[in-house]
């Protein structure tokens, strides 16, 4: 008979056993829910609704002894379910690192599969074992291979600010240290736990060939990870932790366990690749390759702005201020259709590198909007800078400005601010991003040579040379915005705002 402890013990392990595989079971319904609710595109629909169906075949064992049929069905679903969250990652809108090493690490998980259904049904006996070992193998060193290029896919970017931070290399040299001293002093209870914890299976009587391999992947995979955990970006820490999960899965899929953490953590993800390269580029500091424009040159152009706009709105005044480290801001406040209007253009050592425009009520782009939109630049561009957050993802059934657009939000908003003909105007002359706030303001920005054209909405090549050139292009920029925020802001009368008191200012 085992001591009391020993029967204790062996009734908190099996608790903690199903607490565990409840929690991953629950935790992957709310991703699942949460995706429905967001709605980001149909492939992410189609998705989650495959993870959820393999989550519950594979939560099943929790409550019944399932049958042999719902086994299968289970390896099935789970392979299906790691396609179809591979392509969910992969797109034109999507992080292509992380596309790159979703893929990479999916190739060993349907491994698993291929494996499983192979010993069912095309090499049963056990005189055909060769191939179930050969893929097992293969399953594993390809779970090394995404390891060791976990950084180039998976670390925060860029990259190479990420790989000079001392935390994740001391983390990641620790790890490799103690994991040498352990296999040297312990390598058959090393090769036991690896075998019952993660099901990679290592020579019992004798150093395992590959187990340098395994340990740089580890090191490898611990500097990422540590990476990851302290990311300025939520995307990038949700990366992390999908990492986390699919590792913890390990590669044995005797349990619920191992079924349910890889699909959470390529959920977790697939998310990510939407919102992490926005995220970070946001987080960089703004740079840009404008040239330097001449005083005198800059305050013609202005003046020419303050002409061009006195034609179609009311009040027109303008400033220039100059503040610290050489950033001079000049401010042009009108009045449109009832509503206050603001152009503001940003320069730091006489380099445009930002266009504002609102209209309404100004309103930070931290904060959730009603309805945002962001052009996709041309290829040569870069990235545009992401705007204001905004749920879930449309589609305005406008083939040429959808594929200008990437459009988030309310479609009422969507229907109520844009007709066909501002819609073919929105393609012809906006960059940048647009974000609107219900009935309260609308901000458009644009960032020229940074995910934008050079010369547009503004001459700048023309300007740094020193030409005289007109407003124009500004112009029918500013009239498009304040079209847009016609249809959908409210006209307040006797409301001071803002705007309000910096056009009495500035006057």
């Amino acid at each position: 008979m085992p001591p009391a402890w020993h029967t204790k013990l062996d009734y908190v392990g099996l608790f903690i056993f199903y607490f565990a595989g409840t929690l991953a079971a629950f935790v992957v319904a709310a991703r699942c829910i949460e995706a429905l609710r967001t709605r980001r595109g149909v492939r992410d629909l189609v998705a989650h609704g495959i993870v959820a169906v393999a989550a519950i075949l594979a939560a099943l064992p929790l409550v019944v002894d399932p049958p042999e049929v719902l086994t299968v069905a289970l390896e099935v679903a789970f392979a299906a379910a790691v396609i179809a969250l591979v392509v969910d990652a992969l797109g034109r809108a999507r992080d292509p690192a992380l596309a790159i090493g979703v893929c990479v690490v999916a190739i060993p998980l349907l491994l698993h599969g291929v494996n499983a259904i192979g010993t069912r049904y095309i090499w049963p006996d056990a005189a055909w074992d060769v191939p179930t070992t050969t893929l097992q193998h293969a399953g594993v060193l390809m779970l090394s291979l995404a390891a060791l290029i976990s950084p180039y896919v998976f670390a925060p970017r860029p990259f190479s600010r990420a790989v000079t931070r001392p935390g994740p290399v001391l983390f990641a040299m620790a790890v490799a240290a103690i994991g040498a001293i352990a296999a040297r002093t312990w390598y058959a209870q090393i090769a036991k736990g690896a075998a019952l914890a993660i099901g990679v299976e290592l020579e019992p009587n004798a150093a395992d060939p590959r187990l340098a391999l395994y340990l740089l992947s580890i090191a490898t995979l611990a500097w990422t990870l540590a990476s990851c955990a302290i990311a300025a970006s939520p995307a990038r820490r949700r990366v992390g932790a999908g990492v986390a999960f699919i590792v913890l899965g390990g590669y044995a899929f005797h349990w619920p366990n191992h079924f349910l953490l890889p699909l959470l953590g390529l959920a977790l993800i697939a998310e990510a690749s939407y919102t992490v390269r926005d995220e970070e580029l946001s987080a960089q500091p703004i740079a840009t390759d404008t040239p330097p424009i001449a005083d005198a040159a800059w305050a013609s152009y202005v003046t020419a702005i303050k002409a061009a706009l006195d034609r179609t709105m009311a009040d027109v005044h303008t400033l220039t201020t100059r503040g610290d480290g050489n950033l001079v801001t000049s401010l042009i406040v009108a009045e449109a259709a009832g509503l206050p209007v603001r152009v503001r253009i940003d320069r730091i050592d006489d380099s445009v590198i930002a266009l504002d425009i609102v209209v309404g009520r100004e309103i930070d782009e931290v904060r959730g909007a009603t309805f945002t939109l962001w052009a996709i630049p041309d290829r040569g561009l870069g990235v545009n800078p992401s705007g204001p957050p905004a749920a879930p993802m449309l589609k305005s059934g406008d083939h040429a400005f959808d594929h200008r657009f990437k459009l988030r939000g309310n479609a009422l908003a969507l229907q109520k601010l844009f007709d066909s003909g501002l819609r073919a105007r929105a393609v012809a002359v906006l960059d940048g991003w647009l974000a609107y706030w219900d009935r309260e303001g609308l901000r458009y920005r644009v960032y020229p040579g940074r995910g934008a054209p050079l010369d547009h909405p503004m001459p700048l090549s023309d300007l740094a040379t020193g030409r005289q050139v007109g407003a124009e292009r500004l112009q029918a920029v500013v009239e498009l915005v304040v079209a847009i925020a016609s249809r959908g802001i409210e006209v307040v009368a006797d409301a001071p705002t803002t705007l309000d008191i910096e056009t009495r200012d500035v006057s």
